[in-house]
């Protein structure tokens, strides 16, 4: 993996984050992603937004929802990120203004594909849509179990049992491990410093 500055981000990168603030939350959406020989540098990515340039970028919070803030204070979140490019400029423009468009909208902590608001690979996800509507990146459906079994992990059920809901096991979405790991829908993937 190449190391790029912070300078040198390309607009519309995918940013792929390792949050240094290791809460319950972020453990279980590790833990529930793990596969079988992954990279070590992929299984701690727990988070992805969007480079819009000017120092810039748009994410999904658990806390704000759909914010634009500063790229530098967002790389200072986390233990390392990876800028993931895609070589298309009239793709990326539709990202951009469609992510723009999502800007105050709340944080989807349901995960269900119709929940209120975004998650942060969610918005990826909407924001990088053709044209036509098609997804640019693939779905898969949602797993709350530890990646080495079959059992939900005690986290998810204690926090579906707060919000009143089923747990949204099998149904179609995202995760910024998933989505990074359709590496042939990206030019490169850098490190960033």
């Amino acid at each position: 993996m190449v190391r790029l500055s912070v300078s040198h981000s390309p607009v519309g990168a995918i940013i792929f984050q390792s949050l240094r603030d290791e809460t319950p939350f972020g453990i279980a959406v590790n833990e529930c992603s793990i596969i079988p020989q992954q990279e070590l540098i992929v299984s701690h990515i727990n988070h992805v937004g969007l480079y819009i340039g000017d120092n810039k970028v748009i994410e999904a919070t658990r806390l704000d929802g759909v914010i634009e803030r500063k790229f530098s204070d967002f790389l200072l979140d986390a233990n390392y990120s990876i800028a993931a490019t895609i070589n298309d400029v009239a793709l990326i423009r539709h990202a951009i203004k469609r992510a723009q468009l999502y800007l105050g909208q709340p944080y989807n902590h349901s995960f269900y594909p119709d929940g209120c608001g975004f998650y942060c690979s969610e918005l990826i996800v909407y924001a990088y849509q053709w044209e036509n509507g098609n997804n640019y990146f693939e779905q898969y459906p949602m797993n709350f179990c530890d990646g080495n079994s079959s059992h939900i992990l005690p986290y998810w059920k204690e926090y579906y049992q707060r919000l009143g809901l089923e747990i949204p096991q099998g149904l179609l979405g995202s995760h910024p491990q998933q989505l990074l790991r359709q590496t042939n829908l990206f030019d490169s993937m850098t490190l960033l410093t």
